[in-house]
Order: structure tokens, then sequence, then C-alpha cells
């Protein structure tokens, strides 16, 4: 190891719900949510980094023998204004770590062990390790009642930083039902800006390019972010028909080690159009002049989560025309099927 202290720095990060099974001390103070305080990125890059929030943690310990991070999350299951007990998702292993701030780092303590990690930003967790089940490969394949020849970007009726499309395939890597820390999406996304394309520009949807997102919390707030900077992050897009077929190498994120079969997942698809043009296009099957709302939404399902091994071919379906919000064909979501390989 290239670091004398990173033993006792990933077994204080286990210790975020990895560490002995004994933990029933909940640590000093009554129950109650974890100061917002604690909450956030936290570590050194290239050798180990927690991502903690008032109901889940997430690590990332790189492996210098393997050269990549290692992924591990955890549900808290208890918790005092300044210490979590949390379950390790894979092991079932519970643990207590407690908290306080020394200047802008934060002070992390089980049992013996100590130590000081000060905050950080723009962090992705890549190169990834190996799949315990030997997967290499995760494919989505989303299928739409229409995708357009084109889609236009950058309207004029569109305000500046508004998101325009987006597609998200949403991984529950915790397995708790709820989008929160070190949960992954496969995104397709578009929000008005002209730092790649110019204002009312029109283009194959494909052509926005998908990424995987990470959703990490914001230090001192506990609030839920996401981001995509890398460009490590991208991920194969193609369409044929009205499918969009998204690919993602295990190696790219940490979080992919983790990934299964029985990862609970969820879609969303949602177009912001205000202004809708009333002529039709030649070649649409559907567009924005038939409709008449500014949002369209569709969710897959409505509510919660499906775990793709529970269902035939691991392939999720949803009737059509049942949008949430709207009228959009190319937001009405028809099916979703899981291929890992």
């Amino acid at each position: 190891m290239k670091y004398g202290y990173l033993p006792v720095l990933a077994l204080a990060l286990a210790g975020c719900g990895g560490g002995s099974d004994e933990g029933t001390d909940t640590g000093q103070g009554s129950a109650a949510p974890l100061s917002v305080a604690y909450a956030g990125v936290w570590g050194i890059d290239g050798v180990a980094v927690v991502m903690i929030s008032q109901g889940s943690v997430a690590t990332y310990v790189f492996d210098d023998t393997k050269g990549c991070y290692e992924a591990d999350f955890f549900n808290v299951v208890a918790s005092t204004a300044n210490s979590l007990t949390s379950k390790d998702v894979t092991t079932g292993e519970q643990s207590t770590t407690s908290f306080s701030l020394a200047g802008a780092a934060l002070k992390l303590k089980e049992g013996n062990d100590e130590l000081e990690l000060p905050a950080l930003q723009n962090f992705w967790p890549t190169p990834g390790c190996a799949n315990p089940q030997n997967l290499t490969t995760v494919t989505a394949e989303l299928e739409l009642a229409s995708i357009p020849p084109a889609v236009t970007i950058n309207r004029a009726a569109q305000q500046s930083g508004y998101v325009e499309y987006r597609y998200a395939i949403s991984f529950d890597l915790n397995k708790n039902g709820k989008t929160d820390v070190g949960d992954i999406d496969f995104t397709i996304l578009h929000f008005k800006n002209t730092q790649r394309f110019p204002d009312n520009y029109s283009l194959p949807l494909v052509d926005l390019g998908a990424q995987i997102w990470t959703h990490y919390p914001e230090n001192g707030t506990g609030r839920l972010l996401s981001t995509s900077s890398s460009p490590t992050m991208a991920i194969g897009l193609q369409q044929q028909g009205n499918t969009l077929t998204l690919v993602a190498q295990v190696p790219q994120h940490a979080a992919l080690m983790r990934l299964s079969a029985d990862t609970p997942v969820k879609v969303q698809a949602y177009i912001h159009y205000p202004q809708p043009e009333t002529a039709a296009l030649p070649g649409y099957v559907d567009g924005p002049w038939n409709w008449s709302d500014t949002e369209h939404i569709d969710l897959l399902p409505e509510s919660g989560t499906l775990v793709p091994n529970t269902l035939v071919e691991q392939r999720m379906t949803d009737p059509g025309g049942d949008l949430i919000k709207g009228q959009a064909q190319w937001a009405d979501i028809k099916s979703l099927k899981l291929t890992y390989n």
C-alpha cells in the first residue's frame, strides 16, 4: 500500500456500516437524526472516501494492488446527533461510528480507531473494481411509445438552465427504496445551455449522449445532489426504432461492482417544452402540435422500484398512454429490459 495509514482508514470507513456485528451502541446522546454538519463527502481521493447522510452511507476504498475503487453501501439503523449505527447491505454486519468536526475536517471514531478526513469535492469513483458476480457489462434497453427523428434543444421559449429532456434509469444500490447517497442513474439529459450546441438546434436524441450520474450529499447541509462531470462517466447510447440502448462497462464506476439482477430499479422520462409549436412535422408520429401541457412525465413503476430478476426476461413493462403528466409519446415509457453480462 502507498499509505501506511490506509488499513486504519479503511477500517474506520468500513465502520460506517461494515465493522463488527456487535453494533448495539448508538453513541453518546438520545436517538435523533445525525446532525447535517457531518453530512457530505469526506476523504482523500486515491485512498478512501466516505459519503454520509442521515439515512445511508457509501464508502469507496482504493485498492492499490488492483488499481481500482471498491464500493460498499450501508443503511442507517439507528442514530444520535453525532453517531450512526449502520448495516452493510452486502454482509449484514452492523457497527457504530461517532463524528465530530475539527475545523473544516471530519473526525470519525469507532472503538479505538480514529481518523480525520478533509471535505472533498469533484470525486468520481473510477476505475471500479471487478463485480463479484463476474459481470462486465450492463445493458439497458428503454422502449418509448415514439422517438422522433430529431429533437429541438435550446429553444427560445425555454429559460436558460432548465431541463429540456431527461431519461433516467435509477439503480437503488443500498436497496432501501429511495434515491439517496451512492445510488446511480444511467441518464440522457439536456438542460438549456449553449456550451455544446447553439440555440434552437435540432439533432437526433441519441446525440445528446448518456452518462452515469452519482447521487451524493452536499457538505454541511445533507441536501442530495448529483453529478456526472467526468468524461469517464460517458456510456454507450444507440437507437433502434423506438428503443434507446444504454451500455455501461463495470470498471467505469465503482458502484457497478455491487450491481446485480436483484438491485431495485426505476425509470423516469421527463420533457419540459413550453409554448409548443402548432405546425405538424412530416415524418413524425407525435410532436408538440399534439401537446397542451408544458411538462410531460412518465414513471416506471409509478411508485417505488422493481426488482429485475423477479420479472420475465428481466423486462419491466408499462401500459401505453399512462403518463403522470402531459401527452408526449416521446416521454411515454413502454418497457425497460436489463441485461447483465
